[in-house]
């Protein structure tokens, strides 16, 4: 029986590997992973948030089917059914997820008392470490990063503890005592190492490496992974290179802001001329707003802002790029599949926006996925669009377990034609899209606002500048896409309860 090895990022651009071209940063253990197994380098997600990614990765289903449709939605209790965990565990698999998992909303708006809640993870016993949809075995970290929800909680993130709040990364935190927990709580701050909290979310963490995150969940991994006596299937679900930008020594010193200028966005403020008007909008930001701290705006970013932050974003990858490398060794090639994979993409700038937003652009939905193991060709590259969805599946079947009806998705090797993209964006505003991805374009519509949308032609214009959606010459392309769009989206949509707003 086949061990498989799921890793995941968060919020981890495509374009962040030096294999696929990046000329900055490092990364060698990605590098290598994609020597030893095949790139799929138009891997798109199923939604670009948190919560819905990982619903989808976690069932093989579209949004609109397992009815995450967008944050703040926990993840109904029948997925614990529909999990590809539950899936390996029917067929005799030690099943762990370690890391974060953010099936259900941080902070709600009302009480949920769901585990990955703030107010719900003080119920958890200090024992527990499982089953958890599917999963026997899990250690966690309660939503993973460093954020200030002025309307929330004010300075101090309750996620990370103390105890009871907080659940397992929380308990290694505050391990030897509540002193010793505060102080790595406040080493956390960005004022620890004479920073401050701003727009630009980027900080020198002072907590050392052996305390941080990506550290504490590779230590987990690589003890579950030593101990299994019988075939495994673990999700390692890595916080990081979520915002805010705040890696460790030595990783916060790997790149000087002057290093990244290669890849910083360059503005090009016409675009939005021929663009709906939320993408202007959404390039402003909310800045003296409540929800500052989920769109600062980039637009208001100077060049040296965006160079500090890139530089940051950068630190941490090539920090998860060593500790990957760390999960990597403890494993045995012969016998283990492993998926690297990211639940979606970051903006980091492109078209003068931060962070993610309800808008289709590459950078937000398009993933990095690299598969090592029998079956997956060393060094090749499979350039036909795919999907999120499709993970659940080929774990599945590279272990040679038959794949649940309830499924959606099909194995990465598969050939298909066209890849489809769900939003149905509902914090603080509605605002529905279905995107249609080909080998060479990509139309978005906007479902609230007929005869809105976006066309583009990702060969000739790959930094998506030219909307041709009422390009007379492109009627009939946009008249056939719309087409195959409608013939292969789900047309009935889950719906399931707002509960919170952040994820």
């Amino acid at each position: 029986m086949t061990n498989v090895l799921l890793i995941t990022t968060d919020q981890q651009r495509a374009d962040t590997i030096a294999a696929w071209g990046n000329p900055v940063i490092s990364t060698p253990t990605l590098d290598r992973l994609a020597s030893e197994g095949t790139s799929f380098t138009r891997c798109r997600t199923q939604n670009p948030y948190c919560q819905p990614a990982r619903a989808t990765i976690l069932t093989g289903q579209y949004p609109s089917s397992h009815g995450v449709t967008s944050n703040g939605i926990d993840v109904p209790a029948d997925a614990e059914q529909k999990s590809v965990a539950t899936a390996f565990k029917n067929a005799g698999y030690s099943t762990a997820i370690i890391g974060k998992a953010h099936f259900a909303s941080t902070y709600p708006l009302f009480p949920t008392g769901k585990l990955e809640s703030v107010e719900g993870s003080v119920n958890m016993p200090a024992d527990w470490t499982g089953p958890y949809f599917g999963f026997d075995y899990c250690q966690l970290i309660l939503f993973g990063h460093m954020l200030r929800f002025a309307q929330l909680m004010g300075r101090w993130n309750w996620c990370f503890g103390p105890p009871p709040f907080g659940l397992h990364y929380a308990q290694h935190l505050f391990r030897d005592g509540f002193e010793k927990g505060v102080e790595r709580l406040q080493l956390m701050q960005p004022e620890a190492s004479g920073s401050q909290w701003d727009h630009v979310q980027t900080w020198k963490n002072a907590l050392p490496e052996e305390e941080h995150p990506t550290t504490w969940i590779a230590d987990r991994a690589i003890d579950f992974i030593n101990k299994q006596d019988k075939p495994y299937f673990a999700w390692v679900s890595f916080a990081d290179p979520h915002h805010p930008m705040d890696p460790p020594k030595p990783w916060c010193d790997m790149y000087d802001p002057a290093d990244v200028t290669p890849v910083l966005w360059k503005a090009h403020p016409e675009e939005f001329d021929k663009k709906p008007d939320i993408h202007r909008m959404w390039a402003t930001g909310a800045r003296g707003l409540p929800f500052e701290w989920a769109n600062p705006g980039g637009m208001n970013f100077s060049a040296d802002e965006s160079a500090r932050m890139v530089a940051g974003y950068y630190g941490m990858i090539s920090m998860l790029d060593h500790h990957i490398g760390r999960v990597l060794a403890a494993v045995d090639p012969s016998d283990t599949v492993v998926i690297f994979a990211v639940d979606h993409g970051e903006f980091l700038g492109d078209h003068q926006m931060v962070f993610k937003g309800p808008l289709h652009y590459e950078g937000l939905l398009r993933v990095p996925v690299i598969v090592r193991g029998a079956g997956f060709d060393a060094g090749a590259t499979i350039d036909e669009p795919v999907g999120s969805v499709d993970f659940a599946p080929t774990m599945l079947r590279a272990a040679g377990i038959d794949v649940p009806a309830h499924m959606e998705g099909r194995q990465l090797t598969d050939d298909r034609e066209i890849h489809i993209t769900e939003n149905d964006h509902a914090m603080v505003l509605h605002h529905a899209l279905r995107t249609i991805t080909t080998d060479r374009y990509k139309l978005t519509r906007y479902e609230d606002h007929d005869g809105i949308g976006e066309l583009y032609d990702l060969a000739d214009d790959p930094l998506e500048l030219e909307n041709r959606w009422d390009d007379p010459s492109a009627k009939a392309l946009r008249s056939d896409l719309l087409v195959a769009l409608d013939d292969n989206v789900n047309k009935d949509v889950r719906t399931e309860p707002m509960v919170g707003l952040v994820g």
